[in-house]
């Protein structure tokens, strides 16, 4: 599920731009998710094992929810199931790279926006 830079780099700018709360909202809880889906033991989680697999989250499992299905719409994670009750998201299709590149560019994003 590889993806170069420079689409996800469209992919963050047409998110900021089109869905800002959305886009604040990754800026915010990107690390508590990633961190979540390092330690999750298991490979097709819901959003209730995944919150449960961290100590002491900030972040709240609606957010959770929220930012996991923007990762999986910038391709960084893929989603095993789709249901309204409870997703399952699937960790053997999770781009570690990619989830390093994307929190490169939110943390650049937010120097530059914080210096400028």
């Amino acid at each position: 599920m590889r993806i170069v830079s420079d689409e996800l780099q469209d992919r963050l700018r047409t998110l900021r731009e089109t869905r800002p709360s959305k886009y604040g909202l990754l800026c915010a809880y990107h690390r508590d998710v990633g961190r979540a889906l390092d330690e999750c033991p298991r490979n097709y989680p819901c959003v209730k094992q995944l919150h449960g697999s961290l100590e002491n989250p900030d972040v709240t499992p609606q957010m959770l929810g929220n930012v996991l299905s923007l990762f999986v719409q910038l391709g960084v994670l893929g989603a095993y199931s789709e249901r309204s009750n409870s997703n399952r998201y699937d960790l053997t299709e999770y781009d570690r790279a990619a989830m390093r590149e994307l929190a490169g560019l939110l943390e650049s994003e937010s120097e530059t926006s914080a210096r400028g």
